[in-house]
């Protein structure tokens, strides 16, 4: 493969969207793209999986055999990955000169949080891997939401020690105001800081004000990817991240180098 994506988040920021809306805008731009779908317990996904891990494990199945409720059958299905990783190599081997995306699991902790996960990044993606999180526009659009969301984007950051790249989706559904209220915030954590102090009266909030300075030293805040999936819009910037780490920007300059 070229290249891996996994793309990570909490639950409901869209992240399979995403995973569908960027193999197709690939598709568009004539670049060799795959989903692999890791998320054993998706009822739905928004997209026609080129390689499937339910076609290996089975939530119902698990639920049956160790009698399990849902939430423990995916926690165990989750680390049954790593039973299945000769099966999802061979698979991946038909793809050699393919982008692979790497759709996971909704819950965030089923895959950022399981020993098992680094070795299954490692293993899956001949260490050519990148992490793609994903935050919500909405949450993000409070000064405590965007805290928030950074600090799971660095813990990812700890987990897997890969390059990141933080996806602002959703942004169809905020004003550009807030756009630019949530850029400010990225390119200063001043801006953010008073802001936080202002958005209400709570004298434990003063425990946050080294946590936020932390973020411009730790390297944190350094690029927002404005993206809607819905709109099929910022899908180019996180291809260019993409081509950048994998091919040193080459295969990006190919594409537009008649522009």
């Amino acid at each position: 493969m070229k290249g891996s994506l996994f793309i990570t988040g909490p639950a409901g920021t869209g992240k399979s969207t995403l995973a569908g809306s960027l193999k197709e805008w690939m598709q568009k731009q004539e670049i060799d793209s795959i989903i692999v779908n890791l998320d054993p317990g998706a009822e739905y996904i928004p997209y026609e999986a080129d390689i499937d891990i339910r076609e290996w494990i089975s939530i119902s199945q698990i639920m049956s055999e160790f009698n399990l409720g849902p939430n423990g059958a995916q926690i165990v299905a989750s680390d049954m990955i790593l039973e299945n990783l000769d099966a999802l190599r061979d698979a991946l081997g038909a793809y050699e000169d393919y982008y692979v995306i790497f759709d996971t699991p909704g819950q965030i902790e089923l895959f950022s949080f399981r020993p098992s996960s680094s070795i299954m990044v490692d293993a899956l993606s001949g260490n050519q891997a990148m992490i793609a999180f994903v935050a919500d526009s909405i949450i993000s659009s409070t000064p405590s939401g965007f805290i928030s969301q950074k600090l799971l984007y660095g813990s990812i950051m700890s987990r897997f020690l890969k390059p990141a790249m933080f996806v602002l989706n959703k942004c169809d559904l905020i004003s550009e105001e807030d756009i630019k209220k949530i850029e400010s915030w990225e390119s200063s954590t001043d801006a953010l800081n008073e802001d936080f102090m202002n958005e209400r009266e709570d004298s434990n909030k003063q425990y946050f004000v080294s946590i936020i300075s932390a973020f411009r030293e730790s390297g944190l805040m350094t690029k927002i990817h404005k993206v809607s999936s819905r709109e099929m819009s910022g899908l180019e910037d996180v291809y260019a991240d993409m081509s950048l780490f994998f091919s040193g920007g080459e295969d990006y300059d190919t594409l537009y180098k008649d522009d």
